[in-house]
């Protein structure tokens, strides 16, 4: 009877002490001092320029270090899901959707950072109303943008598309008459176009939609995404939000 106490109690304490260093570990876990987000995105465009103080401002109240870098589009994602970052700087809502899963690690920050136009451009008169009506042109778009490439493929054959590494590609290619149309965001293409005497014949011919943009962090902080939304949210309230966003548009030329 006593032997069997003795091997019950030294199973508890077995126990409690792996307990207290399961809970050692986790509070530790959570200490979080600085934080990386890849963007997918050169970091002197609109979103980014918009995101990288928001979330700066977010993660400084939660006493959290924010950094972001640009990586090539995919090569992003792929440093985002695997942990090597631990987010993703801007997506859009559905990304999960048009990404086909193929990024699980990933979750969606839940506060609303920015919309923006897909837009179409040309050099030609050509009517657009919605993606059905890209169907009798060749069109480019930058590599990576999961909700475009969705768009597109469906409508069009792959022959009618080109995906290129950079916005500022696309519309080169535009520009030397190799495409009919560039899908872009409209004022990051506008930027462009104004910034560009080459690119002077490119115009918007038409705002095709409109898109919801968030941040994405990799599952290993799972605890802390509901916290920066909630951060987020309240910016939202005390107006410093809005003062961020107003400050990019009046100098985003």
């Amino acid at each position: 009877m006593l032997k069997g106490m003795e091997r019950l109690l030294k199973a508890g304490i077995i126990y409690f002490i792996f307990a207290i260093f399961f809970m050692m570990q986790t509070s530790f876990a959570e200490e979080i001092d600085e934080i990386t987000f890849s963007a997918g995105a050169p970091l002197n465009g609109y979103q980014a320029r918009i995101i990288v103080p928001i979330l700066s401002e977010a993660f400084k109240r939660n006493q959290i270090r924010f950094h972001a870098k640009y990586n090539p589009s995919l090569r992003s994602l792929q440093l985002s899901n695997s942990g090597e970052v631990d987010g993703e700087l801007h997506r859009v809502d559905n990304f999960f959707e048009v990404s086909d899963g193929k990024y699980p690690n990933l979750l969606r920050i839940d506060s609303l950072l920015l919309d923006v136009w897909l837009s179409a451009f040309s050099t030609k008169h050509i009517k657009v109303e919605s993606w059905e009506d890209l169907k009798s042109y060749t069109v480019i778009y930058y590599r990576g943008r999961k909700n475009v490439e969705q768009h597109l493929q469906r409508v069009l054959p792959n022959e009618q598309i080109y995906a290129v590494n950079t916005d500022e590609q696309a519309f080169r290619m535009l520009a030397a008459g190799r495409a009919d149309i560039v899908i872009s965001e409209n004022l990051q293409g506008n930027r462009i176009i104004a910034n560009n005497p080459k690119l002077s014949g490119v115009v918007e011919i038409a705002k095709i939609q409109k898109t919801k943009i968030y941040a994405y962090i990799h599952k290993k902080h799972e605890k802390l995404a509901p916290k920066i939304a909630e951060t987020i949210e309240q910016m939202k309230i005390d107006n410093s939000f809005s003062i961020i966003v107003g400050d990019v548009n009046k100098t985003f030329r």
